[in-house]
């Protein structure tokens, strides 16, 4: 058993500080929708924290003296930021603009040929198997279907939901960029406020703790995002040899849907997948084939070098945390509910080896939890 859990007082601070997390965690939920904007900008800082650190140690040590080689090193990364936003914009989003205007034009052409597809061609497929395997197939069919669309759809009237009903989003997004610079400038000074509030004896734990949620964020974060850029790359080209229409925007939409977990590589295959149908069946068929090929390049050479092991569940598992993140949170809970469950495991098997009877040190614990995760 941990030192700082072995008096009656020392569990007395740990249940009183439990309950204080739990009222902070209350107060949390009930402004979410005011703190959205500010949960995207911690999670812009944790993606360009490693970048300003660079920078700051790397600076002139007169800089560093003076305490201005932080503030230079964000006003840098800023910059950089804002011409790669600037040059995006200029070059690839109007692009993206366009296809999408042309989709919306079509739109009614392409859902008449699709309830063409639906109410004939397939219906005749259907009929040509027996009736017992057709019950069968249709009942399965129309289980999964419904089972993601309310999913989906209680996500997203979740979220919708809690963004409109508050002037605070919007007054928040216009704060976040200032916020975030004094949340990168100051990142130390907060460590070390944080860490002056824990007992000592508890500081090794705690430390141990916050390096178990980095390790695993810092792997699926930036990995989920730089999957989503290589498999929206690889998509898009995909469909430019294969000369499907909107090419650009169904290549768009596929490096979007990846940062679903599990469902993410097939809703992003369905946009171009239908719309090659309408032009061609044996398109549909190649752009299938091409964004199976791309899925397994994903789980065979990216997801092991980009994102490790990070999170180690089961896809079996994964399809019930999204749909459980997403009754709970909407949107939020689709994209969270998966590295949100991977951090309480860890935690959890971590403070189950410290408070075994034996009890492993933080080091020992930490080190079997990490050996496991080989």
């Amino acid at each position: 058993m941990p030192s700082w859990f072995a008096s009656p007082k020392q569990r007395y601070r740990v249940i009183l500080v439990g309950v204080a997390i739990c009222f902070t965690l209350a107060i949390l939920i009930a402004a979410w929708a005011a703190l959205v904007p500010f949960f995207i900008g911690l999670i812009v800082a944790y993606l360009l924290l490693p970048v300003v650190d660079f920078l700051d140690h790397h600076a002139p040590r007169a800089m560093q003296r003076k305490g201005i080689s932080r503030p230079l090193a964000i006003i840098v990364v800023y910059a950089l930021g804002l011409a790669l936003i600037a040059g995006t914009i200029s070059s690839f989003v109007p692009v993206v603009v366009a296809q999408a205007k042309t989709l919306i034009q079509m739109a009614p052409n392409y859902w008449v040929r699709i309830q063409s597809y639906l109410t004939q061609d397939i219906v005749d497929l259907l009929a040509k198997i027996p009736p017992e395997i057709q019950t069968t197939v249709n009942a399965n069919i129309d289980r999964a279907v419904t089972t993601l669309t309310n999913a989906l759809q209680k996500g997203l009237e979740v979220t919708f939901r809690t963004i409109s009903q508050t002037l605070s989003f919007i007054i928040g997004m216009i704060i976040v960029p200032f916020w975030l610079f004094y949340v990168l400038n100051d990142e130390a000074k907060a460590k070390r406020a944080i860490q002056s509030l824990i007992p000592d004896k508890a500081r090794e734990d705690v430390r141990c703790i916050v390096f178990i949620v980095d390790e695993l964020l810092s792997a699926y974060v930036r990995g989920q995002l730089l999957l989503c850029l290589v498999v929206g790359v690889m998509a898009t080209i995909v469909l430019l040899i294969l000369k499907v229409d909107l090419a650009i925007l169904l290549g768009t939409f596929a490096g979007i849907f990846e940062v679903i977990p599990f469902f993410g590589p097939y809703l992003g295959a369905i946009p171009a997948v239908l719309l090659a149908l309408l032009k061609r069946p044996i398109t549909a068929l190649w752009v299938a084939i091409g964004f199976f090929a791309i899925q397994q390049i994903e789980n065979i050479f990216l997801v092991p070098r980009i994102s490790g092991n990070a999170v180690r569940f089961h896809p079996a598992l994964v399809m019930v945390i999204v749909v459980i993140g997403s009754e709970i949170a909407g949107l939020w809970g689709v994209l969270l509910a998966v590295p949100v469950a991977a951090i309480l495991r860890d935690v959890f098997r971590y403070l189950y080896l410290r408070t075994t009877e034996r009890g492993a040190t933080p080091e020992m614990a930490l080190e079997n939890l990490r050996a496991d995760t080989l």
